[in-house]
């Protein structure tokens, strides 16, 4: 059980969903095709995952500062079994994404390859580009939906929303783990005043949204990712419950799959 609980730890399971999510779901709405929907989505999930076990390798002596609880820093996985989980995953990401995807809008599955394995570079040499670094990247599905369905413009309005609200969140992170992290230009910057930067990107995000509303779904789901977003603005500055604040920016992103639909 200790062991499955740290491999979920390790490949963030929950947050690498949330990239599967991002492709079937609007692919599903639109066509109900379930195999479809799942082959476009499943090499997504594969990359995520491929992502998180090389993050944790690249970030293993400043896990220890800043993730002691992390399978690699805790001693729950060993290295090796973490580089071959990290193998097996890439050969699954590339080896769907040829299977499955089309020439065309391959490219983009590609990419999102490319920014997994060349993360730790950026997050070692140049971290200040870091945020905005995972948060194109995390704008990714969200392109692939958008490409698959030139006619629907709106799509491009979510990914700007999805990469504020992504970029917010990751200067929160930074903002937490600071203590462990390569110095950078940021660092000249209280954690207070950044906090607030990265809350107000998050809002900028939301308000982006307001423009696709059309229906009275639209308002609820919109509602609550506000509602959520101050919640974790409470957790944030007023409790200074950092952890609890970045869970609940994750349920805000889970939230707002409602607007691929």
């Amino acid at each position: 059980m200790a062991a499955l609980r740290a491999i979920f730890q390790l490949t963030r399971l929950e947050t690498s969903l949330l990239g599967f999510f991002a492709i079937f779901i609007p692919f599903f709405t639109r066509n109900h095709d379930l195999y479809l929907s799942f082959s476009r989505a499943v090499p997504l999930l594969f990359i995520s995952v491929c992502t998180f076990v090389a993050n944790d390798l690249d970030d293993m002596e400043r896990d220890r500062v800043n993730h002691p609880d992390r399978p690699l820093p805790g001693g729950h996985l060993s290295p090796v079994f973490v580089v071959i989980c990290y193998f097996t995953f890439l050969a699954l990401a590339l080896f769907s994404t040829s299977y499955f995807i089309p020439s065309g809008i391959d490219f983009l599955y590609y990419s999102a390859i490319s920014l997994s394995i060349s993360y730790g570079y950026i997050s070692e040499y140049i971290p200040i580009l870091k945020p905005p670094y995972v948060a194109i990247a995390a704008t990714v599905p969200i392109l692939i939906v958008a490409t698959s369905y030139p006619k629907e413009p709106r799509l491009y309005l979510i990914a700007g929303s999805v990469f504020l609200i992504t970029l917010g969140r990751e200067i929160c992170m930074d903002i937490k783990d600071r203590a462990g992290d390569p110095v950078s230009f940021m660092h000249r910057f209280r954690p207070k005043a950044l906090g607030k930067v990265a809350f107000s990107l998050q809002a900028i995000g939301l308000l982006l949204l307001v423009i696709l509303i059309n229906k009275g779904g639209d308002i609820i789901a919109l509602v609550v990712m506000s509602l959520l977003l101050v919640i974790s603005a409470l957790c944030w500055f007023q409790f200074e419950s950092y952890k609890l604040s970045l869970i609940v920016m994750k349920i805000q992103l889970f939230v707002g799959l409602y607007f691929l639909i």
